[in-house]
């Protein structure tokens, strides 16, 4: 199974502008579906002790801490997902927010039928029967991919301890390309461009989340070695075919589907974009690269001294 984590995820645990952000952290989580369901255990104590990003860290930076009720709330549904018992979950998980929304439609293709399923004048009346073929679709599948988003590495510990068949991947991408992607995102929402002091704030908040999230993967890699895989977005774009290879072959030990590489590279190389929420772009090498050319210079210089730490522990160039 493949619990993928956000690859754009707002930071609502901190509390800086009103629209802080970051595209930082895709983490996917892998399990086979022939194995036991995750145990339903509800003592949830995180053990993320280096989480200095919850701390303040500085009086422009406040975050909340990360309460048990919080992190049950991210963690049960994962659960339910993991063990195909949907019909455990949050009704309201199927009939509002994301898996209504229209620029979601094209996101998840097992979802389709599911969505085609349910009446959008009667959700609560269709949901049941409309969730008994996609449980049976789940079961039947050898792998199944969850995308996440809000969610902590130090959460993932008790899903790694909880189910031995549960792999990782930590998915990352260059903070600076991040921050300017984001940018331009909510900076064409808005139709204004974003103030350099909110700019230099999302920078600290974004930079400090992802160096403890890398911390804490660090001691994870220590403690179940061989389940957790780091990928660098800039990697999956210029070199495909092998950090494919690397996640089915190495972390997952199974052979490539002969469609992932070619449904990957048209993604990644589509006729067109299909728009800042879409999944497709016409050349992702020169995607991946771009903010060097439109990154202002003020927060550049401020991005390499502030997440000087991320940059070298990601091995991207300062």
């Amino acid at each position: 199974m493949v619990l993928q984590i956000g690859f754009y995820t707002k930071l609502g645990d901190c509390r800086g502008p009103p629209e802080t952000s970051s595209r930082s952290g895709l983490w996917t989580a892998v399990r086979s579906l022939s194995s036991p369901g995750l145990h339903n255990n509800d003592n949830d104590d995180d053990d993320d002790d280096d989480d200095d990003d919850h701390n303040g860290g500085g009086d422009d930076v406040f975050c909340r801490p990360l309460s048990n009720d919080v992190q049950k709330t991210l963690v049960e549904p994962l659960r339910g997902i993991f063990s195909c018992n949907l019909h455990l979950m949050d009704i309201q998980m199927f009939v509002d927010g994301f898996i209504t929304a229209q620029w979601a439609e094209n996101t998840s293709i097992p979802l389709r039928s599911f969505r085609n399923c349910v009446d959008p004048r009667r959700r609560l009346e269709t949901l049941p029967r409309c969730l008994v073929p996609l449980i049976e679709k789940c079961r039947r599948s050898e792998v199944v991919a969850v995308k996440v988003i809000r969610f902590h590495m130090g959460y993932v510990d008790k899903l790694l301890s909880d189910d031995p068949d549960l792999r990782l991947i930590h998915v990352v991408r260059d903070p600076r390309g991040l921050l300017e992607s984001w940018r331009k995102f909510f900076d064409e929402r808005s139709g204004r461009r974003t103030p350099m002091m909110d700019m230099r704030l999302n920078a600290k908040i974004m930079c400090r989340r992802m160096l403890t999230d890398c911390h804490v993967r660090r001691r994870l890699e220590l403690k179940y070695p061989g389940r957790i895989l780091l990928v660098r977005y800039e990697d999956l774009v210029t070199d495909t075919d092998t950090v494919i290879g690397d996640i089915y072959n190495g972390l997952l030990q199974l052979a490539v589907p002969s469609n992932i590489v070619d449904g990957t590279k048209n993604q990644l190389h589509a006729t067109a974009d299909n728009g800042a929420t879409g999944t497709l772009r016409a050349n992702g090498t020169a995607t991946a690269g771009n903010w060097r050319r439109t990154i202002k210079e003020e927060l550049y210089a401020y991005m390499k001294d502030t997440c000087g730490a991320l940059i070298a522990e990601l091995h991207y160039q300062l």
